[in-house]
Formats: structure tokens, C-alpha cells, sequence
């Protein structure tokens, strides 16, 4: 009879591990995954009633649901199913920021990604991990030139955990992967680069470390607000070219504020005296950089190569980084080197995309 009302084998649980217990007793080892139960706990098949089952995730993983479920006399679990959650927007092995404009720390920006052009046998565009399997970058990246074609995904490959260029220093946290799925938006344009945004399907999972963790995307408009009002402090770390025009050798990041999108077309216009480029500029997009008034020495500005690089935001409440912008393009002279303050970097705003980024990830 109590067999006939006891439960089933409880649901699969991935990355995190279960103890099962029964009249008091543990029966498996504290970070080992349960292979068995006491037969005290066992009778024809199904768990006694008053068997409890607790769930614990695994490093990098938040648990949601219920910890703790225990079988009833009706022979059902109580609780929630539980599942483990990848955490996102954590720093795990920094808790300062580097000085701008210099190399980053080792494991600095967990998810940074690198897009490798494997005809170019280059790194070409940076992107964001935001899902296990996902990373978002720009569409320009992935395209063809002077096209919003996206070329085909055997093109590419992408590096998360890395921080040198140079593929020969890379260690064992390092993980490279093939792009098995290309996804630009459609509205993408490829004149005023409105919709620049791209996903990038990986073949396979990443596995999560301290050096390579999720971004988290802005899903909270007062978040994303709060975020980007004008003059606020954003970073952006990238592989491109660092001020005397060469690739740079490991990841460098700078920390550059929000800049209003009149502003930037009021200072575009008052630097280069170009009053057509500015109209560019769309709902779907940013301005960020320093203007007129800064020094030669503390300027910072992106450059080519730091295409698709995201640009990220802390939120001390919150204790968590958000992706708010993807380097899209300049309004500014090509070479980094004669960048001057009031040009300006050109961001899309990804806030504007969460709906499309979750529709295309499922």
C-alpha cells in the first residue's frame, strides 16, 4: 500500500547536485551527484512518503525554485521544480577597475568574446556572452563588406577566456568554439548603421568559469535609463587599435561617458563642420566619448577593431553589469590616432533589441 502512493524518481537535474534522505538519514556525499538511495527509502519502485530531496547548483549557478521537496502521502513532491540558473553580470576575480586606456586585468571582463575572421586569421570584432551558448555583437561585424548580408558562419569562430591576441599565450581557461548559427537584425542598414546587432550561435555551450561568465542584458527600462543618462560612466574593453594606430596585444578597456544625442550632433558639427553625417544618429542608438574640453593625455575613444565590443554598465544596488551598448561605428576621423574629443563613438542600444534577442534565442 505504501508503495502504491510513494514518488516517482525525482526530475533530472543538471549543473548542480542532489542529497537524498530518508528517517533522518543522508545518503549521499556532500558535492557528488546521488547515484542511489538507502533501500530503507525504496519500496516497489517509488520513494516512501517523507523522503526529502535537496538540490544545490554548482559554481556559477543560482538555484530557483524550491531547495528542499519532500515526497507526500500522496505520493507527490511538494514544492517547485527546482532548476539551476547561470548567474550573470558577475566580476568574479576583480573587484576594481583597471586605470582606461590600459591593458586589463586577466579575467577583468568575463564575457568578453573574441570574433575570429578565419580567412583574415584575425581577430576582427569583439562580442558579449550573454547565454551559455549565445553572443552578441554588431551585424557590420558579420556582414559583408559595404553589405548587411551576413557572410556564412564557417567564417568565423569565437574565443571567450581570452585576453592575449596572440593565440600562442593562450592557457587552459581559454575556450575556443565554432559559429553554428549567424542571426542579424533585419531592419539592420548598413548606411547609418541603425539596427547593428547580430547573435552568434555557438556549437556548443561554453562551460562556466570565474574567467568567463554571462553579461546581463538590460530587460528594466529604469535600469537602462539610469544608465545611460548624460555624462554617465560606461567601459568598453576590446582588441582594437590603441592610439598609435596598431592592434592592441591583450585586452584594453576605457571608461567613457553617455553623451546626450543632441549634444553629439551639436559637437560632431562644432568639430569637423560635417552637418550631414550627424543625421545618422536614430532612437536606436548612442553617443559615447569625451568632448572638447578634455585633455590630449586623458582622451579616450574607441577605435577601429573594437567593433561588436560591448559597452557595460555597474549597478551598485544591484551588484551587477549590464550591457547597455554594442560599439557600432565613429563619427570621427579613421584613424584613432587623430581622434580629438567631440567625436564621438556610436553605440545600439541594446535595450531596444531584448524582445528580438529573446524571440531569436527561444
Amino acid at each position: 500500500v505504501v508503495g502504491s502512493r510513494g514518488c516517482e524518481e525525482p526530475h533530472e537535474f543538471l549543473n548542480g547536485f542532489v542529497r537524498k534522505s530518508c528517517s533522518g538519514v543522508v545518503t549521499s556525499a556532500s558535492g557528488e551527484v546521488d547515484s542511489g538511495i538507502s533501500t530503507d527509502c525504496i519500496r516497489d519502485g517509488k520513494y516512501v512518503p517523507g523522503s526529502i530531496v535537496e538540490y544545490k547548483c554548482d559554481d556559477h549557478y543560482v538555484i530557483r525554485g524550491s531547495r528542499n521537496r519532500m515526497c507526500t502521502d500522496r505520493g507527490k513532491w511538494n514544492g517547485h521544480v527546482p532548476f539551476c540558473e547561470p548567474y550573470c553580470g558577475k566580476r568574479l576575480l576583480v573587484k576594481k577597475l583597471s586605470a582606461g586606456g590600459k591593458p586589463s586585468s586577466l579575467g577583468e571582463w568575463p564575457w568578453q568574446a573574441a570574433i575570429y575572421d578565419v580567412k583574415e586569421k584575425l581577430i576582427v570584432c569583439g562580442g558579449a556572452l550573454i547565454r551559455k551558448q549565445w553572443v552578441l555583437t554588431a551585424a557590420h561585424c558579420i556582414a559583408y563588406g559595404g553589405s548587411s548580408r551576413p557572410r556564412p558562419q564557417n567564417d568565423f569562430r569565437v574565443y571567450v577566456g581570452k585576453h592575449y591576441r596572440n593565440d600562442s599565450l593562450d592557457d587552459e581557461f581559454v575556450q575556443q568554439r565554432e559559429v553554428s548559427v549567424i542571426v542579424s537584425s533585419k531592419d539592420f542598414n548598413i548606411y547609418n548603421f541603425d539596427s547593428d546587432i547580430a547573435l552568434l550561435k555557438l556549437n556548443e555551450p561554453v562551460l562556466l568559469t570565474d574567467r568567463v561568465q554571462l553579461i546581463c542584458i538590460p530587460k528594466n527600462l529604469h535600469i537602462t535609463e539610469n544608465n545611460l543618462k548624460d555624462g554617465n560612466i560606461g567601459s568598453v574593453a576590446a582588441w582594437g587599435l590603441n592610439s598609435l594606430d596598431v592592434l592592441s596585444e591583450e585586452v584594453t578597456q576605457i571608461q567613457i561617458p553617455v553623451v546626450k544625442n543632441d549634444i553629439c550632433r551639436r559637437d560632431y558639427i562644432h568639430v569637423t563642420g560635417d552637418s550631414d553625417t550627424i543625421r545618422t544618429l536614430t532612437v536606436n542608438q548612442f553617443c559615447a566619448g569625451r568632448n572638447t574640453t578634455i585633455s590630449e593625455t586623458e582622451f579616450q575613444t574607441v577605435c577601429p577593431g573594437d567593433s561588436g565590443s560591448p559597452m557595460v554598465f555597474y549597478s551598485k544596488a544591484l551588484d551587477l553589469w549590464h550591457i547597455e551598448g554594442i560599439v557600432s561605428h565613429h563619427l570621427g576621423k579613421k584613424e584613432c590616432s587623430k581622434r580629438q574629443g567631440g567625436e564621438y563613438g556610436i553605440f545600439t542600444r541594446v535595450y531596444r533589441y531584448v524582445e528580438w534577442i529573446e524571440t531569436v534565442i527561444g
